[in-house]
């Protein structure tokens, strides 16, 4: 009797235990690529951001990203020069479902130069995403900001904005290129940016009678295919 329990147990042991799956090869459970990964220019910088992956490519929730890597090109604009490439990485450290938006701003940037970026999601030792599609720009001096804006009511709905061309750069230097400018406009229910135009001047026909209504201008230097954007404007105010 003894003999048989001690078979039975053995038996049930034994097929219990089983084959233990074979680990996960770090590879095989890399993180997705970030999404949405785009780059906005502001008058002294670039600021890059994109969605951090929450999922592995297997379909499994992210725990944690160790840190995001940035990969940066540079070229001389418009002429053939040496490319230069900087790979660096930005601790992230962070659970992707508390935090899962990355930013960065990139102040190094010289005029007349071309930038290109990728950028991918680190998890660990060999686990490591594909990189994201690049995007790029290149740069020249920002436009100072337009002077002597001016806001008329010439009706109930529509205000005509006149200011003074904008025609030297930050360090006070002639612009290489065509300026466009793009109109804001405030009022207690949000804030309105319309399409950029080429003239120094803007029919708003679209204001409200008797609201609060501001606005200003932001200069855009069109540059190689890039609109770098300037300083905006000081805001002027009127009630329609």
């Amino acid at each position: 009797m003894f003999r048989v329990v001690v078979v039975l147990l053995l038996g049930m042991f034994l097929t219990g235990c089983g084959r233990k799956a074979p680990p996960v090869p770090p590879e095989a459970a890399r993180p997705r690529p970030p999404s949405d990964f785009r780059v906005i220019l502001h008058p002294f910088f670039a600021e890059l951001m994109a969605r951090v992956p929450v999922e592995d490519i297997r379909g499994y929730d992210l725990r944690r990203i160790k840190a995001l890597e940035i990969s940066r090109s540079a070229r001389p604009a418009g002429k053939p020069g040496p490319e230069l490439h900087r790979t660096f990485r930005v601790p992230f450290g962070k659970s992707p479902a508390q935090q899962p938006l990355f930013t960065y701003r990139d102040r190094d940037l010289r005029p007349g130069w071309c930038y290109t970026y990728r950028i991918r999601a680190i998890k660990g030792f060999r686990s490591i995403s594909a990189w994201t599609p690049p995007r790029g720009f290149c740069w020249s001096t920002p436009p100072r900001p337009p002077e002597n804006l001016t806001a008329r009511r010439l009706f109930p709905h529509t205000v005509f904005l006149t200011w003074d061309p904008v025609t030297l750069d930050l360090h006070r230097f002639p612009l290489r290129g065509r300026v466009l400018y793009r109109v804001r406009r405030h009022t207690p229910a949000g804030e309105t940016t319309f399409p950029p135009v080429p003239e120094a001047s803007f029919y708003d026909t679209s204001a409200r009678a008797g609201v609060r209504t501001c606005y200003s201008v932001e200069p855009l230097l069109s540059y190689y295919g890039t609109l770098v954007p300037g300083p905006q404007s000081p805001e002027v105010c009127l009630i329609p």
